[in-house]
């Protein structure tokens, strides 16, 4: 599904133009463009994946207040798993009392809905998930709440009504749930949608929102998009200033002239920050950083077997040398750019050996002619020479 079909008959430019990170938007299904993901088999199916439903993967809610995990979890060490498992006759006795079941991260499990959760990785350049939600008529989840990121529900069995308030929260980085200062803040209410299977809905993150299965159960699939927000930049900043020496020395005392030495100490470092963030080399660092949120997935190729690309460390000195600019291989005098790939670079020259698969899952986000010229550089230079390991 790619982003249009996903978004029709609303379609990806206009929804990026007058709803995204701006307004909630619901979108009806129509004439079975966008459909449901899964359905009642398929989330049985998904059930049974006995091995997923881990503490962090399922939590039940009951009249808007979580079930302790020791309530329906159990130990079960003849599965191989590290922890407590789900127990399905638990977990059904909840289920019989109204509560509603939450199970996380279930595009590892379901490909169908990976497909989903990568397209949109991909669309926004940000880490995205699915949660399914399966719930009673009459009985509500969660309690009204905002989300630190955008929302996409997408409806797959059932009817729920959906109310989002019209109050919103300024950019928020955590979520917030229940209480009476929810119930002040987030005002009247701002938009009511009854969702039925196929329908789409949007809030962007800091909209309170809450939402009822009408009759009978329901099921939805919530897919979470979460961009790097600002704040990313304070640990990026810290990796590339600790290369620099300035970042790594003391301090000075900040009572020796009044103070007048620290203050112009912070204003020299300060510049000096600005300079790196403005900086050629920088961006493409965040640019990297943004695209390790986008996940890659390789297929084995079984029954095939892979052809074994292995390359030798010779004894050739070489460094990564940093700038403003980018950065450059040094190997013997010889001064080679490396068009964004210092780490790459700087994490094969201190190897003894690699295998091209071994390069590719360390830097998965990398595509394969990005890798591939890399090798070809530091074959080049004589830095690594093929060779055929024995086994």
């Amino acid at each position: 599904m790619d982003f249009d079909a996903f978004l029709a008959p609303l379609g990806g430019e206009r929804f990026m133009a007058e709803y995204y990170g701006e307004r909630p938007v619901h979108i009806p299904a129509a004439d079975g463009a966008r459909k449901a993901v899964i359905d009642w088999a398929r989330f049985r199916d998904l059930l049974a994946i006995r091995s997923h439903w881990s503490e962090p993967n399922i939590e039940l809610i009951l009249n808007s207040r979580p079930v302790l995990p020791e309530h329906f979890m159990e130990r079960a060490p003849l599965t191989g798993a590290a922890g407590a498992l789900a127990d399905p006759n638990k977990v059904s006795a909840f289920l019989a009392m109204g509560a509603s079941l939450v199970g996380n991260s279930v595009e590892q499990i379901a490909p169908e809905i990976r497909a989903v959760t990568d397209m949109l990785a991909q669309r926004f350049g940000a880490a995205a998930n699915a949660n399914l939600y399966c719930s009673f008529g009459g009985i509500q989840a969660f309690a009204s709440h905002l989300d630190p990121h955008e929302v996409f529900a997408l409806h797959c069995e059932g009817e729920k009504v959906w109310r989002i308030y019209r109050n919103r929260a300024e950019a928020p980085v955590r979520a917030v749930e229940g209480g009476e200062d929810v119930e002040r803040f987030k005002g009247p209410v701002l938009m009511e949608v009854r969702m039925r299977p196929g329908d789409l809905l949007y809030i962007p993150r800091g909209y309170f929102h809450d939402a009822l299965a009408s009759t009978g159960a329901s099921l939805h699939v919530t897919f979470g998009v979460l961009p790097y927000a600002g704040r990313v930049l304070f640990r990026l900043l810290e990796q590339a200033a600790l290369r620099e020496r300035a970042f790594r020395e003391y301090l000075p005392d900040g009572r020796e002239g009044g103070g007048a030495v620290l203050a112009a100490r912070l204003a020299e470092l300060a510049g000096r920050v600005a300079g790196i963030m403005r900086s050629p080399a920088f961006l493409a660092e965040v640019v990297a950083h943004q695209a390790r949120l986008v996940p890659a997935h390789h297929t084995l190729d079984v029954p095939e077997r892979p052809a074994v690309e292995a390359f030798a460390r010779t004894d050739r000195p070489a460094e990564i040398v940093r700038s403003d600019d980018g950065a450059v291989l040094n190997a013997s005098g010889r001064e080679i750019p490396l068009d964004g790939l210092a780490e790459e670079a700087e994490w094969m020259i201190g190897q003894a050996a690699i295998v091209y698969p071994q390069l590719r899952a360390h830097f998965a986000h990398r595509s394969e002619p990005e890798l591939r010229g890399l090798i070809e550089t530091m074959v080049g230079a004589a830095l690594f020479v093929p060779y055929q390991p024995k086994v």
